[in-house]
């Protein structure tokens, strides 16, 4: 069934508020996952609340974070993120992010002791919003061997990089996997076949079913360029924050709903400061540059990354947002299930 951004919202908040999650928090989060459905990322929309909210429900985060400052420079912090919803841990970096670049020209912040953020272009997103360069990565729990290895040590690590361009920023979002794990998950639940390439099953064979990838390991971007840029993404805003790291990781799924100690890594910066007042110009010129360069098929547009989400964000607002009949049926019950 298809349901409109606004009402999708408004259903996500109304579901956390029950739970206990103040209206403030609950109408980020709402926003959040409803705006990774309205760009077409489903996987890190609506379809995990179900998660968040027995998380919520069983004590598994604390909604009430004060968000300490460890250590702090000139152009840096790191944060405690106090096992706070992963949403409302990583906007508040953001704020952090986007005023100490205004300040300085160019700022990070590292945050540890977080749970799973969600969609990474969201954040970066909403710094390019802010007229700056955002870049946004984080761990998650070990999904991927090493290369000869037979332990899953490495996360599947996203990054996510915007850069400002009036109504149609760049946006870049990856996971350094082949895929993001929740993708595999969705297709399991749809009864599909995942494609070669996206995972390997528990005796290391290549494998198109959903359910052995999910026991089994996912397997890198390109091989050793996905394994390497997972590793660095590890370091940077996992050891580094002083979060988990490697198998330390803890799972969105575990049974006992523990913090999952992942650690982020934000860092803003003011083009305006670094390059000159001319920045948009300078954007928009790349842009048009590369939107009508020669094309091999004059039939088909020549996208730039992100401007296939943006098309989606515009279909989608249109015609609303396709979601289960499960979900709605999660959204639209009480927290008994009537």
């Amino acid at each position: 069934m298809r349901i409109l951004y606004q009402e999708l919202k408004r259903l996500i908040k109304k579901k956390l508020v029950e739970t206990g999650v103040d209206k403030e928090a609950s109408e980020e989060i709402s926003c959040c996952f409803s705006t990774a459905d309205l760009y077409g990322v489903s996987s890190h929309g609506v379809s995990i609340l179900p998660t968040h909210y027995e998380r919520i429900i069983k004590g598994g985060y604390n909604l009430h974070p004060l968000f300490k400052v460890i250590k702090e420079g000139p152009a840096f912090k790191v944060i405690d993120g106090e096992n706070s919803i992963g949403v409302i841990s990583a906007l508040n970096c953001v704020y952090n992010v986007v005023e100490g670049a205004k300040k300085s020209g160019i700022f990070s912040v590292n945050s540890f002791n977080n749970n799973t953020f969600g969609p990474a272009f969201y954040y970066a997103l909403k710094i390019a919003n802010e007229g700056l360069i955002g870049i946004v990565s984080c761990n998650s729990p070990a999904q991927m061997t090493v290369p000869n290895g037979k332990e899953k040590l490495l996360g599947t690590n996203p990054i996510s990089i915007a850069i400002p361009n009036l109504d149609r920023p760049i946006i870049l979002d990856m996971a350094t996997s082949a895929v993001a794990k929740s993708k595999i998950k969705q297709y399991k639940e749809k009864g599909e076949k995942i494609p070669l390439g996206w995972a390997i099953n528990e005796n290391f064979q290549p494998t198109q079913d959903a359910e052995e990838a999910l026991k089994g390991y996912v397997l890198p971007m390109a091989g050793y360029k996905g394994y390497g840029l997972a590793m660095m993404i590890d370091v940077l805003a996992g050891a580094l924050s002083g979060a988990g790291y490697l198998d330390y990781v803890g799972r969105f799924y575990s049974p006992n709903f523990a913090c999952m100690n992942v650690g982020f890594s934000f860092i803003a910066i003011d083009p305006k400061q670094v390059y000159g007042e001319n920045f948009n110009s300078l954007i928009k010129s790349y842009v048009e540059r590369v939107e009508f360069s020669r094309k091999l098929n004059n039939e088909e547009e020549i996208l730039l990354p992100g401007f296939d989400r943006l098309k989606n964000r515009e279909n989608n607002y249109d015609s609303g947002i396709e979601i289960s009949d499960d979900i709605y049926q999660f959204l639209i019950s009480d927290r008994r299930g009537s």
